[in-house]
């Protein structure tokens, strides 16, 4: 079974449902039937302070290669010990965002009550934030892989001046800019199809650099437990080779830290540990995965995810490859990018552009100076192919 889900906190509880048939604590290899498949609901809900409008998913466990089973039409809402309650209204399939903006504070408990749309009821808490610490670094140094690729790693350091966070968890969100090979001033459009007619005309969009930004999905968990004082000094949240082509133009990444309390250490070691099972018929694998949400009916239905009230520290960092490096030898573009020339009324250059596969370059004349029309592939001229013209908000160039 998979739960899956293009949002970055879907891919923390991707491997909690990979496989149903793992649940059942089984050292020996077998074969799961599908009559074996259990329902299972399955909640990820992280309440940080940050002042945001709160997400929680929902989801239910289903077998590899089925579709994805999101949970909608839940009544989902979290209470505090102070009298509020934030409920949450679903936007997408599945995903529940609070009414309004709120932040977990210090001092307080919550609790998440989910009640479904076929009766069942579930609930987690009360939590507080018992602990907190500050991301104070992340910095970008040249490094080398254990594999030996030579790269960067992107290191975070956080420290508690009270010394009492213990368990500490890391993501990050990254974005770079995609600059097309070449920014040509015009287009090829198809003029007519019959007869087959290319025309040129000016370009009337901007395509030539673009952003795009990915969300982490590794499980980044460390802890202060036995070390002299409760500080991360340079923990490797992130590892780009120096051919990645994240590395090709301006990079940023925003790093999170969590604080978190020892279930939830202990859930995402669990999870990742499960995460690092590459087949289900390997000697040892692992059993249910044990959160804090639990249910209150007494039909036996059982739920799998975790509640969480976190402190968060957050820092962006924006670098460049030759801010590592001094080779003068950026990453090569995602794909190849040849110029391959033709004549204006080649059949060949017609298709690939009526087909979009192609698009204008530029221009060149052949050994008997003919007009020649210079094309590459789409993705090397238009870069909305692999991102967005839209600068994001906290760019920096």
């Amino acid at each position: 079974m998979i739960l899956g889900n293009s949002k970055s906190k879907y891919d923390r509880l991707f491997w909690l449902s990979a496989f149903v048939f793992c649940i059942s604590n089984c050292t020996e290899p077998f074969n799961a039937p599908e009559e074996d498949f259990e329902d299972i609901l399955v909640i990820d809900a992280l309440i940080t302070t940050q002042n945001i409008n709160q997400e929680i998913l929902i989801s239910n466990t289903f077998l590899f290669g089925d579709s994805l089973r999101t949970e909608s039409g839940a009544s989902v809402s979290i209470s505090d010990d102070t009298g509020n309650t934030f409920t949450f209204r679903e936007i997408e399939p599945g995903r529940y965002i609070s009414d309004i903006a709120f932040a977990a504070q210090s001092g307080v408990s919550y609790s998440l009550l989910v009640n479904t749309s076929n009766g069942n009821s579930f609930r987690a808490g009360p939590l507080s934030i018992s602990q907190d610490a500050e991301l104070e670094s992340v910095r970008p140094v040249r490094s080398t892989s254990e594999d030996g690729q030579e790269g960067v790693a992107i290191l975070a350091t956080g420290f508690d001046v009270e010394g009492e966070a213990t368990f500490y968890r890391y993501d990050y969100e990254e974005t770079f800019q995609v600059v097309s090979v070449a920014n040509p001033e015009f287009d090829l459009v198809v003029a007519s199809e019959f007869p087959p007619t290319l025309q040129r005309i000016p370009k009337t969009t901007v395509e030539n650099i673009c952003y795009r930004t990915q969300r982490s999905t590794e499980i980044s968990i460390t802890s202060a437990e036995n070390l002299s004082e409760s500080r991360i000094q340079d923990f490797q949240v992130r590892f780009l080779p120096k051919t990645a082509f994240e590395l090709r133009s301006r990079y940023s990444i925003l790093v999170n830290q969590y604080i978190q309390s020892l279930t939830a250490q202990t859930f995402y070691e669990d999870l990742r540990d499960f995460s690092n099972v590459r087949t289900v018929f390997a000697q040892t694998q692992p059993g249910f995965i044990k959160g804090n949400i639990v249910s209150e009916n007494t039909n036996g239905t059982r739920v799998l995810g975790l509640f969480e009230v976190a402190q968060v520290s957050s820092q962006r960092i924006f670098f460049e490859y030759d801010d590592l490096f001094s080779d003068n030898d950026p990453p090569n573009f995602i794909i190849d990018c040849p110029a391959d020339a033709y004549e204006p009324s080649s059949p060949i250059l017609f298709d690939l552009i009526n087909l979009g596969t192609h698009k204008y370059r530029g221009e060149d004349f052949g050994p008997d100076d003919e007009l020649l029309y210079l094309v590459s592939p789409k993705g090397c001229i238009d870069c909305t192919v692999y991102g967005t013209t839209e600068v994001p908000d906290f760019w920096i160039d």
